[in-house]
């Protein structure tokens, strides 16, 4: 049987905070630099009693109010602003499931591709039979991790996205994934510091040896497996810390704007860290026709990357009748 995504669910907090208001008390950029050429408007804004459990749960509920189960296999959670350091929070999530306690569960951690990395192993679970579903989840509250004043402060977001895996009614089927990882100190949240700070100058030079290099390492990596191109996909996904990161990524590995645009939504969210490519991929599904082949490619900090192809199946068009889209929330 085919293994994919078989539902999806997203949960973005409700209040907003415009850019300009952020970098109207710091004065510390140019706010044209982070609204016309970085791409963000406004940024996602955690209420007190929000966090990556909450935000999770939200998440998995949606996916799981459209693929009702008796029991849950498996539940992975990607995140790399956990809100304790050594309790597993994806058991809270488990138990605030109400979908048993018979299951193969654990947190990830593996900064922004932590989402994609706990997706990885739902699909190996299923693929492999030792489970008949996993739900993988990407989720980050980047904005509270992040220091008041600093650079990244104005579009630092939260959000989390939820993908249920199975067997039967597959919207979208796995064809392949790819994987690397490297020793780049781009940044680090040392145990006990509550704010990711950056391990060095913020610069091209900063990008070019971890985001760029890691995910053109994938991406390639993951079209030479496949024998394909580029312009063999429909659509492409990448880390979206902003809204410009994708167009750059995709135009250094031969991607059209015409691939990159239908998965953009950073600008009135910011920077939702491990569930940046899972909400991108969200974004395209609400929109994809059968048949299209879809590739996602994710980057953490630290660094490492996950480069993983789909194709959408006839499944996905009943799916989208009562589907609420991700730009509606």
């Amino acid at each position: 049987n085919k293994v994919g995504i078989v539902s999806y669910g997203a949960g973005i907090p409700v209040c907003r905070l415009k850019v300009e208001d952020v970098i109207h008390v710091w004065k510390n950029t140019d706010l044209s630099l982070v609204t016309n050429q970085l791409g963000v408007i406004e940024r996602a804004v955690l209420q007190p009693d929000e966090d990556v459990i909450t935000l999770g749960v939200l998440a998995a509920q949606r996916a799981l109010d459209k693929a009702p189960l008796s029991q849950l296999d498996a539940l992975y959670l990607g995140t790399c602003t956990n809100p304790y350091d050594s309790r597993a929070s994806a058991s809270v999530i488990l138990e605030m499931l109400g979908c048993g306690y018979d299951a193969f569960c654990a947190d990830v951690q593996f900064a922004g591709k932590s989402g994609t990395s706990a997706l990885q192993i739902a699909y190996a679970l299923v693929a492999s039979g030792m489970s008949n579903n996993a739900l993988a989840i990407g989720a980050d509250t980047i904005n509270r991790n992040t220091a008041p004043g600093d650079l990244t402060e104005s579009y630092a977001g939260a959000g989390a996205a939820a993908l249920l895996l199975g067997t039967e009614n597959v919207i979208a089927q796995f064809d392949a994934s790819f994987s690397c990882a490297a020793d780049v100190a781009d940044n680090i949240r040392p145990q006990g510091d509550r704010y990711i700070r950056s391990g060095m100058g913020l610069g091209s030079d900063k990008n070019s040896i971890g985001l760029e290099e890691q995910t053109h390492r994938a991406a390639t990596g993951l079209m030479t497996k496949m024998k394909l191109q580029a312009g063999d996909f429909d659509y492409v996904v990448f880390q979206q810390n902003l809204v410009s990161t994708p167009f750059s990524l995709g135009k250094g590995l031969g991607f059209t704007t015409a691939q990159i645009e239908p998965g953009i939504y950073a600008q009135s969210v910011g920077d939702t860290g491990a569930a940046s490519p899972l909400l991108g991929l969200v974004n395209i599904l609400d929109r994809a026709r059968p048949g299209e082949k879809i590739l996602m490619v994710s980057y953490g900090f630290g660094a490492g990357s996950d480069a993983i192809a789909l194709t959408v199946t006839p499944a996905i068009e009943a799916y989208q009748k009562t589907n609420v889209p991700l730009r509606t929330l």
